[in-house]
C-alpha cells in the first residue's frame, strides 16, 4: 500500500509548455530574424535583417509575431513533451531506463502529435514574422494569433490549417529526437560521470542539444517555413507547394546551401530556447516531485 502511494505519476503535461512560452519571450527576436532569412531566396546576413526589421518597425518590430509564437510554444511543445514523457513511462520497464528502441518510439510518437496539434499556430508564427519581408500590398497584416486564424479561416478554409503540414510533421519528429534524446542521453551520461544533477548538468546537456537539433533540423526547417510562408489568395485556385516540391525548387535555384539559411540565428534562438526550457522543466519536476519522496 506505501508503495503504491508513494508512486510517482507521470510529469504534468503543462510543464514542457509553461517552460517553453517563457523561453520563448527570451528568444522570440532571434527567431524572427530566422524566419526572414529562411523564407528569402537571396543571400542576406542577420545583423543585415535585423538592421532593416529595426529600421522599418522599430524594436518592438522584433517581437512581431509573439502572440502566434506562444500559441505555438503552448501547442507544440507542449504536445511533445507530454506525449514523450508519458510514453517513455508506459514503454519502459519497471525500474529500467528505456532502451534506444523504446526512446525511438517515443520520439515518433510525440513528435507526430506535436506536429498535428501545433501545426496551425506554426503556420501563424511563420506568417507573421514573415509579413514584415513582403511588400506592402501582399501582407496579411494579423492582428494577433486569434485574429490571424479567424482571417485565415475565412479566406482559405479549414483546409488552411494543414498548409505545411508534413514538412511540419517530418520536423517535429526530427527536432523531439534531436532535442529530447539527446538531451536525455547527454544528461543520462554525465550523471553516470559523478556529477551531480543540477542546473550546470542541464545546462551543459541542453546545450549540446541545440548544436544536435539545429544541424538536424535545419533542411526541414527552411522547407517548412517556405511552405507556410506561400501566399495563396482568396478564391485561388493555384495550391500551395508541397514539401518534396519546395525542397526540389530549393536545389535547383539555390543549391544545397539553401537548406542551411539561417543556421546561426536559428542556433542562437535554439540553443538559449533550450537551455532556459529545459532548466525551468526541470525544477518543476522537482518541486511537483518533491512530494513523493
Amino acid at each position: 500500500m506505501a508503495t503504491s502511494r508513494h508512486r510517482r505519476p507521470p510529469v504534468p503535461f503543462w510543464c514542457g509548455g509553461v517552460s517553453a512560452m517563457a523561453a520563448a519571450c527570451f528568444t522570440h527576436p532571434i527567431d524572427l530574424i530566422k524566419v526572414h532569412l529562411q523564407t528569402s531566396t537571396r543571400r542576406t546576413r542577420a545583423l543585415r535583417t535585423m538592421r532593416a526589421i529595426v529600421h522599418e518597425t522599430g524594436v518592438l518590430g522584433l517581437y512581431s509575431g509573439l502572440s502566434a509564437a506562444l500559441l505555438r510554444q503552448g501547442t507544440y511543445t507542449m504536445t511533445r513533451f507530454a506525449v514523450y514523457d508519458l510514453a517513455k513511462a508506459k514503454l519502459a520497464s519497471e525500474g529500467r531506463p528505456p532502451t534506444g528502441a523504446q526512446l525511438a518510439a517515443a520520439t515518433l510518437l510525440s513528435g507526430v502529435a506535436g506536429g498535428v496539434v501545433g501545426n496551425p499556430a506554426e503556420i501563424l508564427n511563420v506568417r507573421m514574422q514573415n509579413d514584415q519581408a513582403l511588400p506592402a500590398h501582399r501582407r496579411r497584416n494579423y492582428r494577433n494569433a486569434a485574429h490571424g486564424l479567424v482571417v485565415m479561416l475565412r479566406s482559405e478554409g479549414v483546409r488552411a490549417l494543414a498548409i505545411g503540414l508534413a514538412p511540419s510533421l517530418v520536423r517535429a519528429t526530427l527536432a523531439t529526437a534531436s532535442q529530447f534524446v539527446s538531451y536525455d542521453l547527454l544528461k543520462a551520461r554525465l550523471l553516470r560521470a559523478g556529477y551531480p544533477d543540477s542546473v550546470s548538468v542541464h545546462f551543459a546537456a541542453s546545450f549540446a542539444a541545440g548544436l544536435v537539433a539545429t544541424t538536424v533540423c535545419s533542411p526541414a526547417d527552411v522547407i517548412k517555413s517556405r511552405v507556410m510562408a506561400s501566399l495563396r489568395r482568396s478564391g485561388s485556385a493555384r495550391r500551395v507547394p508541397g514539401m518534396w516540391q519546395t525542397a526540389r525548387d530549393i536545389w535547383r535555384a539555390e543549391g544545397l546551401h539553401a537548406f542551411f539559411k539561417g543556421w546561426v540565428p536559428a542556433y542562437m534562438r535554439l540553443c538559449p530556447q533550450l537551455v532556459i526550457t529545459f532548466v525551468i522543466y526541470e525544477k518543476l519536476r522537482k518541486v511537483y516531485f518533491a512530494r513523493y519522496r
